[in-house]
């Protein structure tokens, strides 16, 4: 674990510098990482899970990951060197546990060091090292939960399959691939032992939503109401609309699936061929587990299907950290077939160089594009925040679509133009447009409605990128433009340009309707 937790920590390292040598300073290559940031300062001063003072919200779609980056934080650590070390940790686990894992199911401890080096050395887990997210965390988790399952400690399979929920709200659904996982193994089980693991499988599945809901006072991570949930079955059932889910499988599961099985091979082609067989041999050993080919398969069908958002390449496939982790193991599964005796073993060697040097090479591709972000990040958002924090008398209170960095950077109390951690935004949002005319604001955002929300809250800076809300009329109501941003190598940031307004509310009256939300 020492070797492990070393060699992430020189990763780490490794990304600050190249970040500072291109960008000038280290930082985070999203701007979520901010939001992370705020929180894990928000629970080390004591104030919960807020990112307003005294406004729990949902905003972390990984509270546990959040509590974790928290850690550092409360010992004084600043950001964002708190948050590389709490990556560091979450990689070397995940190592760690690649290597128990595949040594358990192959009794190949070269097998093994391989996993465990690949893991470290794979897009996108050295990118997660040192972005401030949850990947590694999350992969860990999944990886752990398998390795429980293989060694029959079901109590603990469901412990760590519920606690994978809150690494990534898709993982919820890992307890039900641990249920489905146990019927498919068990010989003719009773109705007594189908009920009992069923019940276990229901607490593991509701623990994280209970356990939000005691952090955070909601239930469901306000990302599914503000960003996800328009576009799968779970919003069309919600709508009353069953005769969509036809015409939803049918175009959501190509276009899920392309990219990933894209960003697979770009990760590493030679360890996506080598997977099916590793997934075969995880299931068929004796005392195997489908759990693998079930987080590999499963997890991105009920994803595509029920709630996608981004797709597997969004944010450096920081949605797909499990279904990677689960290609590497299953690739070195597949190594550890190949004989070690002297006719073939001049193919294990090459195998292994192949599958070393494809890593290295999209490795440091992800390296150079880290690098390029976190310059991004600096060069917008944090900039913006540090302008904003400067002005005569403070920032007062800012309206953005982007909080983390600026939220961060500021302090200063933030209204949510998304929604995740202003809710009462979303109403108005959603606010139907006029017969014969569309809403053209961001994921069909309506511009009236936001702009009437604006009107009832009164910011003191609104901070938005201008190409989310195109109508005219909405970006003249704003007032004067006072600070503007854009960037000539946009790689990572929702728009190149963000635009810094202020509001003279004073002159407008709010429109009718005030906290309606209608």
């Amino acid at each position: 674990m020492g070797l492990a937790f070393a060699l992430a920590l020189c990763l780490a390292g490794a990304h600050a510098a190249v970040a500072r040598w291109i960008a000038g300073a280290a930082g985070f290559p999203l701007d979520d990482a901010w939001i992370h940031a705020r929180l894990a300062r928000s629970l080390a001063e004591g104030r919960g899970f807020s990112f307003n003072p005294g406004e729990p919200a949902a905003v972390s779609s990984a509270p546990l990951w959040t509590l974790l980056v928290s850690v550092p934080a409360a010992a004084a650590i600043p950001f964002p060197w708190a948050a590389y070390l709490a990556g560091a940790a979450a990689g070397a686990a995940l190592s760690l546990l690649g290597f128990r894992l595949t040594e358990r199911a192959t009794g190949d401890s070269k097998a093994g060091l391989l996993c465990a080096a690949l893991l470290l050395g794979t897009h996108p887990f050295p990118w997660s090292i040192a972005s401030g997210m949850e990947p590694a965390f999350a992969a860990a988790l999944a990886l752990a939960t398998l390795l429980a399952a293989l060694s029959g400690r079901m109590v603990i399979t469901f412990l760590l399959a519920s606690a994978a929920g809150l690494a990534r709200p898709e993982l919820c659904l890992m307890p039900g691939f641990v249920l489905l996982d146990a019927l498919c193994r068990l010989q003719r089980p009773g109705p007594k032992r189908i009920a009992r693991l069923s019940l276990a499988a229901l607490a593991a599945t509701a623990a994280p939503f209970l356990i939000d809901r005691l952090l955070t006072g909601q239930y469901v991570f306000a990302a599914l109401a503000a960003k996800v949930g328009r576009h799968g079955v779970i919003a069309a059932l919600g709508e009353g609309r069953a005769d969509l889910v036809p015409s939803i499988l049918a175009a959501n599961l190509p276009l899920y699936f392309v990219p990933l099985l894209r960003a697979l091979a770009r990760d590493n082609v030679a360890l996506l061929v080598l997977a099916p067989i590793g997934l075969w041999r995880l299931a068929a050993s004796g005392r195997g587990s489908h759990l693998a080919w079930m987080v590999f398969i499963l997890l991105p069908t009920a994803v595509a299907v029920l709630a996608p958002f981004g797709g597997p390449e969004f944010h450096e496939q920081r949605y797909i950290g499990p279904v990677v982790a689960i290609m590497v193991v299953a690739g070195c599964v597949a190594w550890a077939a190949i004989p070690t005796g002297p006719p073939a073993r001049g193919l294990r060697l090459a195998a292994l160089v192949l599958v070393a040097a494809l890593s290295a090479w999209g490795s440091a591709a992800g390296l150079l594009r880290y690098a390029r972000e976190v310059k991004n990040i600096n060069e917008m958002q944090v900039k913006i925040g540090r302008w904003l924090l400067e002005r005569p008398g403070g920032p007062g209170t800012i309206a953005t679509n982007d909080i983390g960095a600026i939220g961060f950077v500021t302090g200063a109390p933030i209204l949510d133009l998304t929604g995740l951690a202003t809710r009462e935004v979303v109403p108005y949002l959603r606010r139907p447009p006029a017969p014969g005319s569309s809403n053209r604001g961001w994921n069909g955002a309506s511009e009236s409605g936001l702009l009437e929300f604006l009107r009832v809250r009164r910011p003191d800076y609104v901070a938005v990128f201008p190409a989310w809300y195109p109508s005219r009329f909405f970006r003249e109501a704003l007032g004067r433009e006072v600070f503007r941003v854009d960037l000539d190598d946009n790689v990572i940031c929702g728009d190149r340009s963000m635009i810094v307004y202020r509001p003279e509310w004073a002159a407008s009256e709010p429109l009718r309707g005030e906290g309606s939300g209608r």
